[in-house]
């Protein structure tokens, strides 16, 4: 059996653990890496950067390996005198340092090769008659890769593509202009020419730009203000607010989750999922409408309120919710789609409100610079345009003027946006061997296994995509402990399946 896994980040690497350990593994088996990047296991978010670059993440979540969840703290413990910045965090190049010594002995495993190619494309044969598939006879496929080093001669019987981040969004039609820096990782590289003088500016105000005050603030003596324009009402993710007692109900679990789908359809009612949400916290003698209202504004008199106060109740619900995250895939995939379009409508901003969260020493940092008049916040952006000189005018609810603009508004999804630029996203869309899942967004893939669905084949066996451009199926995947869960069941599920 031949199984190519494209991309060798922190999924490529959990599916060649996962095939590697399984029990049915044979002695023939072989595992063709593609990956052009020397450092395999790693991963652009964890590859070598500034110490400044934070995971905004528990350490205890990031394990490689899920049975033994503490092997991440005690690495830091057994190689940093002190692991832990101000902050109470990790450095992203120490968990990539981490995961490049843990994956090694896989990547150097006598079944596993790697080729140090980017794939660009696919095509798709009958594996019984070796044909291209235009019309399946078996309804089985194997694949073939081409490379930017040509097509490659083996017929694969599984095809993983785990691709990594899709490029960042240009909201502002930017890209290529003088003084504006798309995509700011590493920092320390696209960065590092600075001289403190310039007058900086940054779009978005999401993780990256959290990064970005952290590197800037580290690394520069700014002259000027640090600027964050956001569309109105978009600013800063609320502050997390630690939790003083250490246990609190918590209902959901694999178990719990199965026994309430309905045995026709498989579907668990919204209702019955929010209303066990509200009755769990309700325990502790909260209202989480209450705590909602408290806070809904998201305007920094709320996240200043909320971090003096250290509000107990709020932290209760923000631990609920980091509890709550790895089973979100599998709860969204259990609603019927009403319920799917009921719950983004009315309930996936609040859930965002509780999850998507600042560290609390990052937060109480950013006070103090912005107290200082170190950092500001511009609301109200619509428009920029580039200047003669190559500076930047932008229009928010006052007119301002940057030296330099970085982007920091997130990724962009849309797949015929990432097509432009990315030749394999390209290829395989205009085959339609790939195709949007909604509103142009995401791959379109079967839950839980993650193997791609089209018009041209149906379910086609054993090709899997992971990543965040499965986010329309594997709800809020946005991180590596959803990720690296994802790939080893999707690498597991085929290795108990095999067949070949």
């Amino acid at each position: 059996m031949k199984i190519a896994v494209v991309g060798a980040g922190i999924s490529g690497a959990t599916i060649v653990k996962t095939c590697i350990n399984h029990k049915n593994l044979k002695k023939e088996d072989h595992i063709e890496v593609f990956e052009p990047r020397e450092i395999l296991g790693v991963g652009l978010p964890y590859d070598h950067d500034d110490e400044s670059i934070m995971l905004n993440v528990d350490p205890e979540v990031l394990s490689y390996d899920s049975s033994i969840p503490n092997d991440f703290v005690e690495w830091l413990d057994e190689n940093y005198k002190e692991p832990y910045n101000f902050e109470g965090l990790v450095s992203r190049p120490k968990y990539g340092r981490y995961l490049k010594e843990r994956f090694s002995p896989y990547f150097n495993h006598e079944q596993v090769t790697h080729h140090p190619y980017e794939v660009i494309d696919m095509n798709v044969f009958d594996a019984e008659t070796k044909e291209p598939a235009i019309e399946t006879k078996s309804g089985n496929y194997v694949y073939q890769l081409k490379t930017t080093n040509g097509w490659q001669d083996t017929f694969y019987d599984a095809v993983f593509f785990s691709i990594g981040h899709p490029p960042y969004a240009d909201y502002y039609q930017l890209m290529g202009q003088e003084n504006y820096i798309h995509n700011p990782y590493p920092m320390y590289e696209v960065l590092g020419h600075l001289t403190g003088e310039e007058k900086i500016g940054v779009i978005g105000s999401g993780a990256t730009g959290i990064d970005l005050m952290r590197f800037l603030m580290t690394n520069y003596d700014l002259k000027e203000p640090l600027t964050y324009y956001v569309p109105t009402g978009e600013i800063f993710n609320f502050p997390t607010i630690p939790l003083e007692k250490e246990e609190f109900q918590f209902t959901f679990s694999k178990d719990w989750i199965k026994a309430q789908m309905d045995p026709y359809t498989g579907s668990i009612p919204l209702d019955k999922i929010i209303k066990t949400i509200i009755e769990d916290i309700k325990q502790e003698r909260i209202d989480i409408n209450t705590v909602y209202n408290r806070y809904k504004e998201d305007d920094l008199e709320a996240m200043r309120l909320a971090l003096e106060s250290n509000d107990q109740e709020l932290a209760l619900i923000h631990s609920y919710a980091a509890k709550l995250i790895v089973y979100l895939p599998d709860l969204f995939n259990k609603l019927s789609g009403e319920d799917q379009e009921r719950y983004l409508n009315q309930y996936h901003k609040k859930l965002l409100f509780f999850k998507s969260r600042v560290p609390n020493q990052t937060f109480k940092w950013l006070f103090e610079l912005l107290d200082a008049g170190k950092v500001r916040l511009v609301e109200g952006i619509s428009e920029i345009h580039p200047k003669k000189g190559g500076a930047f005018s932008v229009v928010a609810d006052e007119t301002e003027t940057a030296d330099l603009l970085i982007n920091a508004t997130g990724f962009d999804t849309q797949i015929e946006h990432i097509a432009k630029n990315r030749p394999l996203i390209k290829n395989l869309y205009h085959q339609k061997l790939i195709l949007p899942h909604k509103k142009g967004r995401f791959v379109f893939v079967d839950w839980p296994q993650a193997q791609v669905i089209n018009q041209r084949f149906g379910l086609m066996k054993n090709l899997f995509f992971t990543g965040i451009l499965i986010g329309g199926t594997q709800h809020e995947n946005n991180d590596a402990h959803l990720t690296m869960q994802q790939s080893s069941y999707s690498a597991e599920w085929f290795m108990n399946n095999r067949l070949v």
